[in-house]
């Protein structure tokens, strides 16, 4: 018998989850599993004085250096700085601000010391929200070669089998969940797929599953052709380094960095507030910060006659059909640039996003500098998007099987065996498990449905 470990207690939908993934990893390795929760470790000495060196060095309080931070050879700066920012007074006052950086410093190592001892007794792990410090549990199991089971976009219910790959360096988060160049050949039929599912989600954006519930406004009294720049606000609570590091420590930064930079060249810039920032419910806490801080960065520019701020939520499809052709769109990370390379648009987006640099879907940098050059290229200087490359990402985004649009995704898996209508699945999903009366055959059926990484 090995061992499965798991991030989260199997209860409710994890509780499917999670048997799911044991059931699969067990005719993966020909073993019997036993299931054990994952809790963290205690404070190590060796931490103690790691901690007491990079306060008397000052890397504790400046945010870029803390992000830096490593123990053990794991990213411990990088996860404990994006679970920080999740506390919404991190934003808002910076003494919390601090203490949270040292709290879930403190966390952060707790979790890597438990990880190295569970991975040298275990096969598989189940790993929930890998952005945060449980990231850290995706680089320990990595390093050591077992199985990753994760359940997060820009994929679904997946794995990636690492016992004979050879790792040499710390392995992370957005190298397993990154779409790549490679995963797929693009045929006609292919194409057309994907032509087809990215024009119908441009067209329907209601239909995405995070953005379900908006209300869309549309656009009035105001000449949407005049705009140089289309820039897309990200989340400044959710999932901050997500895709990787290229010098902005969160989505704020980027986004005053990019205005300022901008406004100094007299461009005409609209501002477009993410969907979410009026969304009600479960996000309903990290909508209200975000639209908090992103009215605070209006009230900064305030006096600049070239910044526009949308607060709104509008459909992205009416302002790319009425924008001037050669208006540049800027985003960090968001599918926003999809779109907008769906209508010819060229842009400016980081490395640090959900697809591999290979794939040219937009102007890409990794640092600020690079940056700023960007920023500063005119329209004429900067690249189109190569249309295959864009179909390819379209197709393993929005046609994978096991994603959120697919037919093999956990929800449609669920609602389609226990005959639960998705809608109502989706909208109070514990709810709705609790009434499933067969588990074992729905684990079954989900163990054969997971995506290999």
């Amino acid at each position: 018998m090995s061992l499965i470990v798991s991030t989260k207690k199997p209860v409710g939908a994890y509780k499917i989850l999670i048997e799911s993934c044991k059931k699969h990893s067990e005719n993966l390795t020909k073993k019997k599993m036993k299931l054990i929760v994952f809790e963290k470790d205690k404070i190590s000495l060796k931490f103690i004085f790691y901690l007491l060196k990079n306060t008397i060095n000052l890397s504790i309080f400046n945010d870029a250096d803390y992000i830096k931070l490593k123990y053990k050879e794991f990213e411990i700066g990088r996860h404990a700085y994006s679970r920080t920012l999740r506390d919404t007074q991190s934003y808002l006052n910076n003494y919390y601000k601090f203490l949270y950086k040292v709290k879930y410093l403190i966390e952060a190592s707790r979790i890597i010391e438990k990880s190295i001892k569970l991975s040298k007794l275990s096969d598989a792990v189940y790993v929930d929200h890998g952005v945060y410090l449980n990231g850290l549990v995706i680089q320990v199991f990595a390093r050591y070669g077992k199985i990753i089971y994760q359940n997060v976009y820009p994929r679904g219910l997946s794995y990636k089998d690492l016992r004979k790959i050879k790792i040499n360096k710390p392995f992370t988060y957005e190298e397993i969940l990154k779409l790549k160049k490679n995963e797929i050949i693009l045929n006609k039929k292919k194409r057309d797929i994907s032509y087809r599912k990215i024009k119908n989600i441009i067209n329907n954006p209601e239909n995405i599953p995070w953005i379900k519930g908006t209300i869309f406004k549309k656009f009035e009294n105001i000449n949407l052709n005049n705009f140089t720049h289309i820039v897309y606000a990200h989340s400044f609570a959710d999932g901050q380094l997500v895709w990787g590091l290229d010098q902005f420590n969160n989505m704020r930064d980027w986004l005053i960095f990019t205005l300022i930079n901008l406004d100094k060249n007299q461009n005409k810039i609209l501002v477009k507030a993410h969907p979410n920032f009026t969304l009600r419910g479960y996000f309903n806490e990290a909508c209200r910060l975000d639209k908090k801080i992103f009215l605070q960065i209006k009230k900064k520019f305030r006096n600049s006659k070239n910044i526009f701020f949308e607060v709104n939520p509008k459909k992205n499809s009416d302002l790319l059909k009425e924008i001037n052709s050669h208006a540049i769109l800027i985003s960090h990370h968001g599918s926003a640039i999809l779109e907008g390379s769906f209508f010819k648009f060229k842009s400016i987006c980081s490395e640090a996003t959900f697809w591999e640099k290979k794939l040219k879907i937009s102007n890409s940098w990794k640092n600020k500098d690079e940056y700023l050059k960007l920023l500063n290229n005119s329209w004429a200087r900067l690249n189109n998007t190569n249309f295959d490359d864009l179909l390819t990402v379209s197709y393993l985004l929005y046609c994978n099987e096991f994603g959120h649009y697919g037919k093999k995704f956990w929800h449609q898996i669920i609602s389609r065996v226990c005959k639960i209508g998705r809608n109502k699945l989706d909208k109070n999903i514990e709810n709705s498990i609790k009434k499933i009366k067969n588990s074992d055959k729905l684990t079954t059926i989900l163990s054969q449905n997971i995506q290999k990484i």
